[in-house]
């Protein structure tokens, strides 16, 4: 896949959210030049792709803790979406700590997911809670 590229399009102008949001894409870019450099070291693999797991989990606990804060009325569907991202992550997870896998193929799996995971979700679902966000006071 291409280079995950931040743009004005992905900002929902709520500083700390797309802080947030650059830091995922840089996390994706990483793996992806990790990839390209035929760098296939079990070790830093797993390392970035834990890195993956565990700021995107980092990431969605954030939105759900403003969720809960604000009353977010869209908040059960909007983390059902969550669910899915948390359970298909976990799994590449799992599966990247097994010595069988292919592990350069499976990061790139994991990498693409979460990039196109994200920029749906971003452009959809983050969207739709902006201006809740922004009436209490984040920007």
């Amino acid at each position: 896949m291409e280079k995950f590229i931040w743009t004005d399009k992905y900002k929902l102008d709520i500083n700390v959210i797309d802080e947030q949001h650059k830091h995922f894409f840089e996390i994706v870019n990483n793996i992806y030049a990790l990839l390209e450099k035929g760098n296939s070291d079990r070790a830093e693999i797993i390392k970035m792709t834990d890195e993956l797991k565990d700021y995107a989990f980092f990431h969605l606990s954030t939105e759900e803790k403003y969720f809960n804060q604000f009353f977010y009325s869209d908040m059960t569907n909007h983390m059902k979406y969550h669910t899915m991202f948390r359970e298909k992550t976990n799994e590449y997870s799992d599966r990247i700590k097994n010595e069988k896998e292919d592990l350069p193929k499976l990061a790139q799996e994991m990498a693409d997911f979460a990039q196109t995971w994200l920029i749906k979700h971003i452009m959809v679902a983050d969207k739709m809670y902006a201006p809740l966000f922004k009436q209490h006071g984040l920007n």
